[in-house]
């Protein structure tokens, strides 16, 4: 099943923990990395006291659940330093499953599609970038980014995922 991962981190080394976790989550053979956004610097969102924000979007093929990939993402989260301290806090890597190609849940553990995705710059535009032709809700990916005024809150990185600036 084809699913859409959101990464973010704000915290330590941004660049290299994101990289290093692509890696981790590649070494699992139910995972495959299909498209990888570049890197866009974004103001956070919610709790805006902290720094800005590193943040890429993920297409993969999974070969189980919604809610395995879940705990997966949470596990590579917490070898990476994650702590959840403060809501909508800083931290080290965050790693949100966003959509999941047919796949909705409604529980307390999984929300699918992610409650907040369509109205979240820093996803649709490098979501944008990997699926350029994404439509939610009737609505083509460019004019809801267009509508939010989304572009002006994101601003592409010159970093690789081979690493380097």
């Amino acid at each position: 099943m084809k699913y859409i991962i959101s990464m973010g981190s704000n915290l330590g080394k941004s660049q290299e923990i994101m990289v290093n976790a692509l890696r981790d989550l590649e070494k699992s053979s139910r995972w495959k990395t299909l498209k990888k956004s570049s890197f866009y610097r974004t103001a956070p969102w919610g709790k805006t006291d902290q720094p800005d924000f590193l943040n890429a979007v993920i297409e993969t093929e999974w070969d189980g659940t919604p809610e395995s990939l879940l705990r997966f993402l949470q596990q590579t989260e917490n070898r990476h330093g994650r702590t959840r301290e403060i809501h909508w806090g800083p931290r080290t890597l965050d790693l949100d499953l966003i959509y999941g190609e047919n796949e909705e849940r409604n529980t307390k553990f999984l929300t699918l599609p992610h409650l907040f995705f369509w109205d979240r710059p820093f996803v649709l535009v490098p979501l944008e970038e990997v699926e350029p032709e994404f439509i939610f809700k009737e609505q083509k990916i460019h004019d809801r980014i267009m509508e939010i005024q989304g572009y002006e809150e994101v601003k592409k990185e010159p970093a690789s995922w081979e690493g380097g600036w």
